[in-house]
């Protein structure tokens, strides 16, 4: 790794952006309560014009909502860090660098207390082999964690102790670069953690993450993938990862089935949010898959999957699909 590029315990907090349009920092905290069918998600961002953002998504089997909100555009002061940060009803505070944080809000009947402490080393990207792509960060770091509190939808108070994951990004974020990605976050307990990033953008295959067991954090280097989906959401209904880290261990992870999905807009794409149980290296544990789609893509598969071609838009992406050659044509 490039001394340059190494973690400080200053990157656990607020940088200082460029005044790109396309610079940004956020974070991001996660967990999943499969015997809830819940899943949810707390995410913050500010941009070099300390404007700020939130949102919060609580949501449960098969796309359904049980609370969301979303804030752009709020004016933060440029000396305001992740120590005390609040942005519209959201509130995260990081405590010891690289080691826990709290993060709360509460908006139109739900709200959320969750308290993160790391069971692995922050993970930067950069400690991959080619490094963090240029239009994903300067930097970004992963981390694996315990997660505990409580979960408020109306007068359901659920209250959690589990495993979860957390992410910091910060510099240029360019969405329109990315042809399609997953973002896989799996946990088992405090002793397995792994987390990946697999995909394509511009010229680039992307192998990115770590894999944390057996007291030891190790780059991933090769990922396969196999998944099936619903024709209703393009979302995973099982799915098989097999990776291999720079230590040459070998990672089997399956799942057979999702207990939460969310599927909402992200820079242009379509992000798909699902986790539940599954198993990693024979041990039981929880996964989350983002995978990040443009939507024409998903309908048009959607359409493919059926294989009625009964409605007009089946039938245009039949045409789509017959149309190979002509010269001049339009759709």
């Amino acid at each position: 790794m490039n001394p340059a590029t190494a973690l400080t315990p200053a990157d656990d907090r607020r940088h200082r952006l460029a005044g790109s349009p396309l610079d940004r920092e956020s974070l991001i905290f996660l967990t999943f309560l499969p015997e809830e069918d819940l899943g949810v998600i707390a995410y913050t961002w500010v941009n070099g014009a300390h404007e700020a953002g939130a949102m919060g998504l609580v949501f449960g089997r098969d796309n359904e909502r049980h609370g969301q909100f979303h804030v752009e555009g709020q004016p933060v002061s440029p000396d305001a860090d992740f120590d005390d940060w609040t942005v519209g009803p959201m509130t995260v505070r990081h405590g010891e660098p690289h080691r826990d944080a709290h993060v709360t809000f509460e908006s139109g009947g739900i709200a959320l207390d969750y308290r993160f402490e790391a069971t692995t080393p922050a993970f930067t990207y950069h400690d991959n082999r080619g490094g963090c792509p240029a239009w994903l960060a300067d930097n970004r770091l992963e981390q694996s964690g315990l997660v505990r509190g409580t979960l408020t939808i109306g007068d359901r108070v659920v209250p959690f102790d589990t495993t979860g994951h957390r992410d910091h990004s910060w510099g240029r974020r360019d969405w329109t670069a990315i042809h399609q990605y997953r973002w896989v976050n799996v946990q088992s307990g405090p002793d397995i953690a792994i987390n990946f990033m697999h995909g394509s953008a511009l010229d680039q295959n992307l192998v990115l993450g770590y894999v944390d067991r057996d007291g030891e954090q190790s780059p991933v280097v090769s990922v396969s993938v196999d998944i099936s989906r619903d024709r209703e959401h393009f979302s995973y209904t099982a799915a098989r990862f097999v990776l291999v880290d720079e230590l040459g261990r070998r990672t089997e992870i399956t799942a057979d089935g999702r207990s939460a999905l969310a599927v909402w807009p992200a820079g242009g794409l379509e992000s798909h949010d699902a986790g539940g149980p599954c198993t990693v290296a024979g041990r039981p544990g929880l996964i989350h898959i983002e995978e990040g789609w443009h939507p024409e893509f998903v309908n048009r598969r959607r359409a493919m999957m059926a294989e009625s071609f009964g409605t007009a838009e089946e039938r245009a992406v039949l045409a789509v699909n017959r149309d190979v050659g002509s010269v001049g044509a339009t759709v």
